[in-house]
């Protein structure tokens, strides 16, 4: 019979695997595809025009960061909670596109797929979201749990003779 730690461990670490996968390839790809990254930009109807070149580079180095602070234990929480917000934007710049503009590609992915903004991608985008808060929630209890440990009385020295 498999505990229900060792489950919640082996799910904890699939979560943490997937969104730096994700991550990673993301900011990576973009890098080889900079140019129809930023082509993609430029459809969204929730971003100012003119911005992409600021607003792609921004997009790609905060996914390169948060893939890096998932995978250091240390950065882990912060990263967790950067990556929960991003794809809360990114879930708002695709919605937006699918209710108010003419859902474009993405420009989540160019190696793998030219992904157009729509039902399907957004609820993926809100599983994503739910893991990173999963993980972020994960890390926030850990050190809760150090902390209240650490808060534990002291014994009373012994009195010197």
């Amino acid at each position: 019979m498999i505990s229900e730690a060792r489950t919640h461990r082996w799910t904890s670490l699939l979560t943490l695997g997937v969104l730096i996968a994700i991550f990673s390839f993301s900011a990576i790809d973009k890098i080889f595809h900079f140019k129809g990254f930023l082509l993609a930009l430029e459809n969204y109807v929730i971003l100012p025009s003119g911005n992409s070149l600021t607003i792609g580079v921004a997009v790609i180095v905060a996914e390169l960061l948060i893939a890096i602070g998932l995978a250091i234990p240390r950065w882990r929480r912060r990263a967790a909670l950067l990556c929960a917000v991003m794809l809360g934007l990114f879930l708002m710049a695709i919605g937006s596109n699918y209710i108010y503009g003419d859902a474009g590609i993405c420009g989540c992915w160019f190696t793998i797929t030219l992904a157009k903004g729509a039902k399907a991608h957004l609820i993926l985008n809100g599983a994503l979201l739910l893991m990173a808060l999963s993980l972020w929630w994960d890390e926030l209890t850990k050190v809760r749990a150090v902390l209240d440990s650490s808060e534990a009385p002291l014994e009373p020295m012994a009195e010197p003779s």
